[in-house]
């Protein structure tokens, strides 16, 4: 994982996800579940903030945030963003790789972690213990963590490469390795897929809250193209996803949201 695999993407991020009506719709599902856990000021540590979409959503909603990406054109977009909004005094925008945690955030303890979108899927096994160990340091005593990571099944993705006949896709996210991901034309990323109970399995100084899915119902956002021209059926996709909560559900879902605390 390098900064350039993700500045290529910067300019483009919003239009080919954030703004589509698959991203806002998963978006909207993560922001409801966030909502009723920030209290007025809450100082918030976003991972992989990407254009600053989360950021600028969590100080609208009274939090002080640190929003950090690996890619410096990230973290230009965000810092944009966050002006555009006028929150500027509430979002502080820094290049940082989650690898280096805690040595690039100053000594500080936050009341909430965030990554969203399948940022620590970028991180292989041994380089996700490594981030957990520091966690601690960094969370109050009531502090959560919350990740949204890719899961290791994916019932829309196997069904639908399935569908096109394309066997090697539609079990991909099976591989007990990594597996490479194409960002662009150009470029590919090898991205590591945890189911939840194997993902908790890396954290073993903090407990698990809740895990909830992210996209059972709803389709990836590659499928997008296809349901913005049936905003109907996406209604009710949506209706029928509002209605999933709880673990049992994030088996089959494209991500699975985790809670943890000290």
């Amino acid at each position: 994982m390098t900064a350039s695999n993700f500045d290529t993407l910067a300019a483009g991020y919003d239009r080919l996800f954030t703004g589509t009506p698959v991203g806002r719709l998963q978006r909207a599902l993560i922001h409801t579940y966030l909502k009723d856990k920030l209290s007025p000021g809450a100082a918030v540590l976003e991972l992989n903030c990407g254009t600053g979409e989360d950021a600028v959503w969590l100080a609208k909603h009274g939090a002080q945030v640190l929003a950090t990406d690996i890619s410096p054109e990230m973290v230009a977009a965000a810092a944009q963003k966050a002006r555009a909004a006028g929150l500027s005094g509430q979002i502080e925008t820094r290049i940082l790789d989650i690898r280096s945690l805690p040595v690039q955030v100053p000594a500080f303890r936050y009341d909430l972690i965030l990554s969203n979108f399948g940022g620590l899927n970028c991180l292989s096994p041994d380089e996700i213990r490594s981030f957990s160990a520091a966690l601690p340091q960094l969370l109050q005593a009531d502090g959560l963590f919350i990740a949204v990571v890719m899961g290791r099944f994916c019932w829309w993705e196997t069904f639908y490469f399935l569908w096109k006949r394309r066997l090697s896709a539609a079990f991909r996210r099976f591989n007990g390795g990594p597996v490479s991901a194409r960002l662009d034309e150009l470029s590919t990323l090898p991205v590591w897929y945890y189911s939840p109970a194997e993902f908790r399995r890396l954290f073993p100084l903090l407990d698990v809250k809740t895990i909830q899915p992210v996209g059972f119902w709803l389709p990836p956002s590659y499928l997008d193209s296809w349901f913005a021209r049936h905003p109907r059926l996406l209604q009710v996709l949506d209706f029928l996803e509002q209605k999933c909560r709880g673990r049992l559900w994030a088996w089959g879902a494209d991500h699975f949201l985790i809670t943890f605390h000290l």
